[in-house]
C-alpha cells in the first residue's frame, strides 16, 4: 500500500489531529484556591525534575518501573494562547519507581514543528482547534506533529504518539526527541493513532485516520521486533475522528462515530480540523470488524448514534459474538465547546458526559448497547494481561454526586456496574489511571493515579490496591511544582 500526500489539504488534515478525550466537567464552582485554570497553564519550565515527597502511606516494595506520560503542556506561544486544550506542544513525563521512592522528570518535546516556530518567533502551523492567521507552507504531515497525546514502549523503542502523523522516537534518559519513526518508506508520515495495542507475544496493532483527499482507515501490524509486518488502507466514507479501537484474539474492531469531516468546510484552508467536522446522527455508529490476517473488513454492524473516544477492551466468544467496553456521550459538544472554553478560563460545562457501557456485536449482524450506567465515566483501562480476552474488571474515572467540583473525581472498578470506588477530594483533579500487574489473577496489581492538587498548586501521584479501591490510596506523593493535565500514558516494568 502506498499513501501519497500531494495536496496541502491532505497535509493540513493529517497534521492537525491531536485527538484525545480528557476529563469532562460540569457545574464547576470552585473557590479561588481551587481554580482549575492551573490545569491548563503552560508548564513552568521546558525541563522539570524532582523527587516526590511522601504525603502518606507506604510504597509497595514490589512496585518498580516507570510510568510514562504525555500531554499538551505549552499552551501559550509568543504571546498567544492556543484555542483548544489539545493544541499545545507535548511534554514527556516519567515517574520512576526504584523500590525506595519515586522521582519525576519532564521535558517539552523539541519536535521539528516546535523548532521551526521557535526559529521564526511566531506561531506558524495549524493545530487541532486552531489555525494561525498566516499559516506557513507545509511539505509533509509531520511538519505539524505536536507529539502531545500518548506514549508507548515497544521493541526497546520509546515513542511519543500523536494522531495526524508519525510516532516520534525519544531518548528514555534525556527525553530528547530523536526523530520520526518510518515503519516503511511508502507509509512514512501516515497517521498512527495514540492507542496502539500490544499483545502478550509483543505484536503491536494500531490504526490511523486519514480524512482527505480520499478518506482512509489505515491498519498496522508491527511485529515483536518493531518491524512493520502488514499494513492496509481501507476506503471508508464518510469518515471522522477515529481515536481508539479494540483487539480480540482474531479480529480488530473500530466503531465509527457520526462526527464526520465536511470536505467543503475543510477546503477553505482557514478552518481547524475540529471545526471542519459536523454531527450527523442519522449515520449512527458504524462498527467495522476486521480480520487480523488480511486486515480486511469481515463484518459490519450499525448502532444508535453517540460520540466516543475510548474503549477498555474487547473479546470474542465461541460463536463469533464480540463484546467490548465503551465510554460514550450523546454528542461531541464536550470536545467542540467545553475544551475550548477551558482555554479562556470558563469552567462551567453544560454538555452531557460519556458514560460506561458494553457493546455486543453478533455474527448475524445485530448490534446493541448491552448495559451501562448513568454516571459519567472515561479513561477505561483493564489489566493488560487480558488484552483481547474476556475481562470482568474495567477501571476508570467516574463522576461524583456533587453539584460543584471537578466531576470525574471517583476512581472506580466496573463489572456490570460499579463494584468498588474511592472519591477524590474536591481540590484535586485526578488524571488517567494506569494498571500495573502483580500476581497471576485478573485485577491483581496496582493502579497509578496522577493528580493535580489545586490548593497546594502542585502535582502528585497516588498508588491504589486495584481490588481495594474503597480503602483509598496506599501511598501518595507530591511534587514541588504543578503540571498541566496530561492525557495518556503507559507503565514499563524495571
Amino acid at each position: 500500500m502506498t499513501v501519497r500526500f500531494t495536496r496541502r489539504d491532505t497535509l493540513r488534515a493529517a497534521g492537525s489531529l491531536p485527538l484525545l478525550l480528557a476529563p469532562t466537567a460540569a457545574g464547576l464552582a470552585a473557590g479561588a484556591d481551587e481554580s482549575p485554570a492551573l490545569a491548563f497553564a503552560t508548564a513552568e519550565a521546558e525541563r522539570l525534575s524532582a523527587p516526590l515527597q511522601s504525603l502518606r502511606g507506604r510504597l509497595p516494595s514490589g512496585l518498580t518501573g516507570t510510568l510514562w506520560r504525555n500531554g499538551p503542556a505549552e499552551h501559550d506561544r509568543f504571546g498567544h494562547r492556543y484555542g483548544h486544550w489539545f493544541d499545545g506542544d507535548g511534554m514527556i513525563q516519567t515517574f520512576r519507581f526504584d523500590g525506595a521512592g519515586v522521582s519525576h522528570r519532564a521535558r517539552i518535546l523539541d519536535t521539528p514543528k516546535r523548532r521551526r516556530e521557535m526559529a521564526a518567533g511566531r506561531r506558524m502551523l495549524p493545530a487541532f482547534g486552531s489555525v494561525p492567521p498566516d499559516p506557513a507552507e507545509t511539505r509533509r504531515p509531520d511538519d505539524m506533529n505536536a507529539a502531545n497525546t500518548s506514549t508507548v514502549v515497544h521493541a526497546g523503542r520509546h515513542m511519543a504518539l500523536w494522531e495526524g502523523g508519525s510516532a516520534l522516537a525519544f531518548d528514555p534518559e534525556t527525553l530528547e526527541a530523536e526523530g520520526f519513526v518510518a515503519w516503511r518508506k511508502d507509509v512514512a508520515g501516515a497517521p498512527f493513532s495514540a492507542h496502539p495495542k500490544v499483545e502478550a507475544d509483543g505484536t503491536m496493532w494500531n490504526i490511523g485516520y486519514l480524512p482527505v483527499p480520499r478518506p482512509l482507515l489505515i491498519f498496522y501490524r508491527i511485529d515483536p521486533a518493531g518491524r512493520l509486518a502488514k499494513v492496509n488502507a481501507l476506503p471508508v466514507s464518510p469518515l471522522g475522528l477515529t481515536h481508539d479501537f479494540v483487539v480480540t484474539e482474531r479480529r480488530l474492531v473500530v466503531l465509527l462515530t457520526p462526527f464526520v469531516l465536511d470536505r467543503d468546510r475543510f477546503a477553505s484552508g482557514h478552518t481547524p480540523i475540529l471545526d471542519a467536522h459536523v454531527w450527523r446522527p442519522e449515520l449512527g455508529v458504524r462498527a467495522l470488524v476486521v480480520d487480523k490476517d488480511s486486515l480486511e473488513v469481515e463484518r459490519r454492524h450499525e448502532l444508535p448514534p453517540g460520540f466516543h473516544f475510548h474503549h477498555g477492551n474487547g473479546w470474542e466468544e465461541a460463536d463469533g459474538t464480540i463484546r467490548l467496553d465503551l465510554c460514550q456521550a450523546p454528542d461531541p459538544a464536550f470536545v467542540t465547546r467545553e475544551f475550548r472554553d477551558v482555554m479562556r478560563g470558563e469552567t462551567r460545562f453544560r454538555s452531557e458526559h460519556p458514560v460506561y457501557r458494553r457493546v455486543v456485536l453478533r455474527p448475524g449482524g445485530s448490534a446493541a448497547y448491552e448495559h451501562g450506567g448513568t454516571a459519567a465515566a472515561d479513561f477505561p483501562r483493564v489489566d493488560p494481561r487480558r488484552l483481547g480476552r474476556r475481562h470482568d474488571m474495567t477501571f476508570a474515572l467516574a463522576s461524583v454526586d456533587e453539584p460543584v467540583g471537578w466531576p470525574l473525581r471517583r476512581t472506580v472498578r466496573f463489572g456490570p456496574g460499579e463494584t468498588d470506588g474511592w472519591s477524590w477530594p474536591r481540590h484535586r483533579i485526578p488524571e488517567e489511571h494506569v494498571f500495573v500487574p502483580r500476581g497471576a489473577g485478573e485485577g491483581d496489581g496496582w493502579l497509578l493515579g496522577p493528580f493535580l492538587d489545586l490548593r497546594r498548586r502542585a502535582s502528585g501521584l497516588a498508588v491504589f490496591e486495584a481490588q481495594r479501591l474503597a480503602d483509598g490510596p496506599v501511598w501518595e506523593g507530591i511534587l514541588p511544582y504543578p503540571l498541566p493535565l496530561a492525557l495518556h500514558g503507559t507503565f514499563a516494568p524495571a
